[in-house]
């Protein structure tokens, strides 16, 4: 079955109804699976997704483990049960809170696109100082632009600076020489969201999408616009755009190297 991330929901029912509409024929025979595995008929399984009782916390964590749910996952869905069984507004509260961290904490993209390799303190301000190291590291991964002639055609950056470039670059281990051409080591660094560099790292490539969204290439998608929403779906959208950074991550991990692209996603409170 494929992946259905349960930090898009703020109903537990609605995630379950969906997990089993999505397994094999439509989920036929899933809710008496469900039923035996927490022990209880199935008409209660479609009383309580059906209509306004919930279940108890023990059978919400039987599901879990019925469901196969990471800790994580099992966690966030008995923080939803609570909050649907909790009798005060401030209880809600108290539980729609611990929700939006865990939201939150799910949504770090280095956790989630699993980014381990970093640069010291001194290098990161170096690779972060302008757009072209971190380009010129990741065109290293097309074969068409391994030489140094190459690289200078499609960059046109003056010569001192593509050279500079890349000796900062095999110095500090991220490439390496090999029979004449350049062949990238570690592809993916990861800047911490509090390192004093991020926004000059997010300024530098935001200004590249402004040139290049100037050059109207039909090929470039640019989208801005400002969006009145709930709380919930301010949370939804950074959830499901997380998860969707994640798949692009993951499909893109053996993909050939032939183009060099730059991904922006904006979306934030004003």
């Amino acid at each position: 079955m494929s992946h259905l991330s349960i930090f898009e929901y703020k109903d537990y029912k609605e995630f379950i109804l969906s997990w089993i509409n999505r397994g094999p024929l439509k989920g036929r025979g899933l809710r008496k699976q469900l039923a035996d595995a927490i022990g209880c008929q199935t008409a209660f399984i479609t009383h309580v997704l059906a209509g306004p009782h919930h279940f108890s916390l023990e059978q919400a964590e039987a599901c879990a483990r019925w469901m196969q749910l990471t800790e994580s996952e099992s966690e966030f869905l008995l923080l939803l049960v609570m909050r649907k069984r909790a009798g005060s507004k401030g209880l809600e509260k108290v539980f729609q809170k611990q929700i939006s961290q865990k939201r939150e904490e799910h949504s770090v993209l280095k956790k989630r696109v699993n980014i381990s390799d970093t640069l010291s303190l001194e290098d990161q301000a170096t690779y972060y100082s302008s757009w072209h190291f971190a380009a010129i590291h990741i065109a290293l991964l097309n074969p068409a632009l391994q030489s140094l002639d190459n690289l200078q055609r499609y960059f046109q950056l003056p010569a001192g600076t593509l050279q500079s470039t890349l000796e900062f670059l095999l110095s500090r281990g991220l490439i390496k020489m090999e029979r004449g051409n350049y062949k990238v080591l570690k592809p993916a660094l990861h800047l911490e969201v509090s390192s004093p560099l991020v926004t000059h790292h997010h300024t530098q490539w935001r200004l590249k999408s402004i040139e290049a969204s100037s050059k109207k290439n039909i090929e470039n998608l640019h989208y801005s616009g400002v969006i009145s929403l709930s709380q919930d779906d301010f949370e939804w959208v950074r959830e499901k755009l997380s998860q969707l950074l994640k798949d692009v991550v993951d499909r893109l991990a053996n993909s050939p190297d032939e183009k060099l692209a730059c991904l922006n996603f904006d979306w934030f409170q004003i």
